[in-house]
């Protein structure tokens, strides 16, 4: 072991040029402690330079990270101020974008004869839409195709459905209330090489034109309900980095989308959104509290104990706020997406591009289905190839979740009804 008082002098020693032999003399007669010549040379190589003609090594260092640490402030600074911008962006939209045109209520029938006493709510989530993404029908040997066209076809069926179960079930319920949870993968993205270069559009593109889609459908259905609320997560593939964050999950495409859906519907007075910056949210149905994630937070594939574990977590996470509430009542911004929901009932995740079910206990847990269904990637992988569907449940004030459809897609694809999918070259103009 070299001693500290002796450190600088068989540095300066060896500068001027003594052997390591006559540096161990040394050190030995000044101080006592022997050590051989080749442990004071390993010494020297590792640690000993940092004095080189005056000026310390040590310096240049610390000069050197205080480099990187102004290199990382700025690149803090900067995504501070996307961040900023991103928010400021968002602001401008519900400023300048032009609305659709608010529609009026249509009477909706009453129950006749023999009827419930309570009305009930309808829940139809969307999920996992991937706008852009384009499968090609050879390639999955005539099992699924998926455009952006098919997309628009699938959509307008899929709403009009809705609209022909609320019918008949109003025949023997009254159905003030629609909910559309939007559970995010709503665009293809660009997180893949090969998504990037096979999407049909750009996801600037498929943001916009989902947006427009998505939108306009909301419009066909509102004028059929007292109230539509749209809560929405965000999902994986519209995430604006190669990896997964964990940190501003919502700068994602899936966010953008849904603020420019809320833009467009914002003079639809009975459509109400749920926008928040958490992967997850909890709303009220009927009296009971649901859980809505994407699903890509799971471990596994989501079998039985995929699920069950994760929302046992999650019901840890919610109760620990029970324990918060004085503090974090007192701390909360009132202008903040804030959730204040300590524990569901239910829950409704995407991402498995399945329709699925499973007992919680307080409830079920819903998988969602898909609206591309199969891609080449899961036939690739010798997946389960799922059909194209989307899942209606139906909610009483009293029982809770009483039953549910599943709405086929694919059979909407050689339809003529579409949406309009066309947008001017110039979105916003300055007299809106």
């Amino acid at each position: 072991m070299i001693p500290e008082q002796a450190k600088l002098e068989i540095i300066r020693k060896r500068q001027e040029g003594e052997t390591w032999t006559a540096i161990a003399e040394w050190m030995e007669e000044t101080t006592g402690i022997t050590v051989h010549r080749s442990t004071i040379q390993r010494w020297y190589d590792k640690e000993g330079d940092y004095v080189e003609g005056g000026d310390s090594r040590l310096e240049k260092q610390v000069d050197t990270y205080k480099n990187e640490a102004t290199h990382y402030k700025k690149l803090y600074e900067q995504a501070a101020e996307e961040i900023n911008n991103h928010e400021s962006l968002i602001e401008l939209l519900y400023e300048v974008t032009e609305p659709f045109k608010e529609q009026d209520l249509v009477k909706v029938p009453q129950p006749q004869g023999k009827r419930g006493t309570e009305p009930q709510s309808v829940v139809a989530p969307l999920a996992d839409t991937h706008i852009g993404d384009n499968v090609d029908y050879n390639q999955m040997s005539s099992l699924n195709a998926y455009t952006i066209d098919i997309f628009n076809a699938r959509l307008y069926g899929w709403a009009s459905q809705i609209l022909d179960l609320v019918e008949y079930r109003r025949s023997f319920a009254e159905i003030p209330e629609l909910v559309i949870p939007l559970l995010g993968d709503m665009v293809s993205g660009d997180i893949h090489q090969e998504l990037r270069e096979t999407n049909q559009d750009n996801t600037m593109g498929q943001m916009i034109r989902g947006a427009n889609l998505i939108a306009q459908a909301l419009m066909f259905m509102a004028p059929h309900f007292e109230t539509i609320r749209v809560p929405c997560v965000v999902g994986n593939h519209g995430r604006m980095t190669q990896k997964p964050p964990a940190k501003d999950k919502y700068v994602n495409w899936d966010y953008m989308l849904y603020q420019w859906v809320a833009a467009f519907c914002r003079e639809q007075s009975n459509i109400e959104f749920e926008i928040p910056k958490s992967f997850f949210h909890v709303f009220s149905v009927c009296n009971r509290n649901i859980l809505i994630m994407h699903g890509d937070s799971l471990k596994g594939k989501a079998a039985t104990g995929d699920v069950l574990r994760t929302l046992t977590n999650m019901r840890t996470v919610l109760q620990y706020r029970t324990g918060l509430e004085e503090e974090v009542s007192f701390n909360q911004d009132e202008d903040a997406d804030f959730n204040d929901a300590t524990f569901f009932d239910s829950a409704f995740m995407g991402h498995y591009h399945r329709v699925d079910e499973f007992d919680i206990g307080t409830g079920e847990a819903h998988i969602c289905g898909c609206m591309k269904g199969g891609d080449e990637y899961a036939l690739n992988q010798l997946s389960v190839i799922s059909k194209p569907k989307q899942l209606v449940t139906y909610w009483h004030p009293k029982y809770g979740y009483i039953g549910k459809e599943i709405v086929y897609l694919n059979r909407y694809d050689g339809s003529s009804n579409r949406f309009i999918d066309s947008l001017p070259s110039v979105w916003i103009h300055r007299n809106t």
